[in-house]
């Protein structure tokens, strides 16, 4: 008999009360929709349909009106008073009975009804859940523009396990060109972008399982795609590039500094707005949301170059303003609402009351420690509505970073509930090379996922037991706190703080004779990075997956275990070579040369099980330089 100690419910319920007793499906029988003319719980009762089927080898037929003569297994009772996400479930020795005031709120009943039969069998324990979210938006945004575009079907499978979590939104970050605009086939001809008709395909996907596609482009920075082309880069704030400031970098990654290609538009260029307007047809068009995230971070350059004059005289945080208003206004003209990213506003937050009192701030931050309390109370007491938008901690990690990733979702949810955020979003990026696989990015979506429905009762939820049972099936129960353990490797690196990074990545992704790194690990650090993950590995031929994809996540494990390895003899590489160069031994780099063949040939063969071609070369090319240096090394 279940109780509360092994009843899992993620997300946890807002209320739930367990008593003794349980109820048995019958052989046939049926779920019950009202006769009022309520229909809207139809799709929720055909999804409880085939999850009994599925799990239990039973069909239950669909019945319009209560009758004596039909055994009601489970009947759908529309309630106008709930709230639209809202749901109530009681099962006692008669059946099921699912409140709803909307066929969103049955659908998420039918979400909860699933964990519970597919945990119970049969007969499923008496109970009374009353629950409703405390972010009326839960989503994820998925970087499609760094490298990784995922497979049509891999996208599929996420929606599925969003579905599942009750979250009702995902974005498709976009820059550069990885949907294809068909004003500009040129600049996507030699890549492999998502196109317009399989958008369609998407968002009708994701509406049938009450999820949102929202469209997401940058549209002031990050424009390095279009920027960078000879028939865009007059529109540049820089058109050369420049320097970044050096604060904005971390010294002994990039000793020499660090060029950026042009990436912000010239605010006073005319041909600007035109070209987003065509972009934005070309885009928009596709997707049925009335929301559109815009993007408009990190416009490092601006003020820098073209507009440095008017920024000295009317002040960068004001010329910032008015483009975004100007991209308002292109946006209210298309009937959408929008959404931008919040880091440069709050930097000017004298700014913020002159924002239109109908766009959406985006609050994102990535840190355990970042300040979500004090910078949704700007937006807050401005009147300006927000989502908190932490991360999975999965980029430029390899493997995540487990504690990290806790602390940032967590200190998201607690502060945007208390000052009133109406969405929650989940960021998962692909920074240099987009290098982790897929199921690493998993937990920050399961444990976001609780928080966004209910902080309170989901802080402590068991992350790891819901990895184990729904989404890998592993009968050994070992995965889920595997993933956690493999996240947190970076705890044993030095005690410098990396933000949105570890040593293993950077490792991977500088120069050869870059020694500043290493100067603050050790032998023993390394040792010590070695045995852990030995240990984790020696661990995954104990694990016993029955997902549909469970040889690849095995396999996409083992690789991303193959790069932390390979990172740390580079890491003992770059010490001998601080201390003394002329000691290194030939034989030792042709090994490390034969393990980066290995490890990039499996990468090739795991890339193209969930992603796209296009795009792999760019992912690899940090990788082939260091097996150049390698190369250049072994021959000195």
């Amino acid at each position: 008999m279940l109780n509360h100690s092994t009843l899992l419910l993620v997300p946890n319920p807002r209320e739930i009360t367990l008593s003794e007793g349980s109820f048995r499906f019958p052989i046939s029988g049926s779920i019950v929709l009202p006769s009022t003319g309520e229909q809207g719980a139809m799709p929720a009762a055909q999804k409880l349909q085939a999850v009994i089927k599925q799990a239990l080898n039973l069909h239950l037929t669909l019945s319009i009106g209560i009758r004596p003569t039909v055994v009601s297994a489970c009947i759908f009772s529309y309630v106008p008073s709930l709230s639209e996400q809202a749901y109530e479930i009681v099962i006692d020795q008669s059946g099921i009975v699912v409140s709803y005031s909307s066929p969103v709120g049955a659908f998420y009943a039918v979400a909860t009804l699933k964990q519970i039969i597919e945990q119970s069998g049969r007969s499923i324990p008496h109970l009374h859940i009353h629950d409703e979210p405390d972010f009326g938006a839960r989503g994820i945004t998925i970087d499609i523009s760094r490298n990784k575009i995922p497979k049509q079907e891999t996208l599929y499978r996420i929606i599925d396990l969003m579905a599942d979590l009750k979250m009702n939104q995902v974005q498709l970050y976009i820059e550069g060109a990885p949907f294809a605009y068909e004003s500009f086939p040129q600049v996507w001809e030699l890549e492999t972008p998502i196109t317009g008709e399989e958008i369609l395909l998407l968002d009708a996907y994701c509406k049938a399982r009450y999820i949102e596609l929202v469209p997401n482009q940058n549209s002031f920075g990050h424009m390095e795609g279009w920027l960078s082309r000879p028939e865009f880069n007059a529109l540049a704030e820089i058109p050369e590039g420049f320097m970044l400031p050096k604060e904005l970098y971390m010294a002994d990654v990039y000793p020499e500094g660090l060029f950026m290609h042009p990436g912000t538009f010239d605010t006073e260029d005319p041909a600007v707005l035109p070209l987003l307007e065509k972009m934005f047809d070309d885009l928009l068009p596709y997707f049925t949301s009335n929301q559109f995230n815009v993007g408009c971070d990190e416009t490092y350059e601006l003020g820098l170059g073209k507009s440095k004059a008017l920024a000295e005289s009317q002040g960068k945080g004001q010329i910032y303003l008015s483009f975004l208003q100007k991209i308002y206004e292109l946006v209210t003209k298309r009937g959408k609402t929008m959404q931008f990213w919040g880091d440069i506003i709050i930097q000017h937050p004298e700014l913020i009351p002159h924002l239109p009192k109908d766009i959406i701030a985006m609050e994102w931050g990535y840190s355990a420690e970042h300040p979500f309390e004090s910078d949704t109370l700007k937006f807050r007491e401005a009147g300006i509505p927000f989502y908190v938008c932490p991360g999975t901690s999965s980029w430029n990690s390899i493997t995540g970073r487990s504690d990290n990733m806790f602390a940032n979702l967590r200190s998201a949810a607690i502060h945007g509930k208390n000052n009133g955020a109406i969405g929650y979003l989940i960021t998962d990026w692909g920074d240099h090379g987009h290098w982790q696989h897929l199921p690493i990015s998993y937990t920050g979506y399961v444990y976001g996922a609780a928080l966004a429905w209910n902080v309170d009762n989901n802080l402590k939820v068991n992350t790891a037991k819901y990895l184990n049972t729904f989404i890998f099936a592993d009968r050994s129960e070992g995965i889920g706190q595997l993933l956690l353990d493999l996240g947190n490797y970076y705890q044993l690196e030095s005690e410098i703080i990396r933000s949105n990074d570890t040593e293993m990545s950077l490792l991977l992704r500088t120069n050869l004779d870059n020694l500043l790194i290493v100067e603050k690990l050790t032998e023993e650090h390394f040792n010590n990075l070695e045995e852990y993950m030995l240990s984790i590995e020696a661990r995954l031929s104990g694990l016993d997956l029955q997902c549909d994809d469970a040889d690849l996540v095995l396999k996409e494990l083992s690789n991303g275990i193959h790069f932390v390895k390979h990172a740390v003899q580079l890491g003992r590489i770059k010490l001998q070579l601080a201390s003394s160069p002329d000691s290194i031994d030939p034989n030792l780099i042709t090994e490390q040369i034969n393990d980066l063949n290995v490890l990039l040939h499996q990468y090739r063969l795991l890339w193209t099980e969930r992603n796209r071609l296009g795009g792999l070369d760019q992912s690899i090319w940090r990788l082939l330089r260091l097996r150049g240096q390698y190369e250049a090394l072994k021959s000195k």
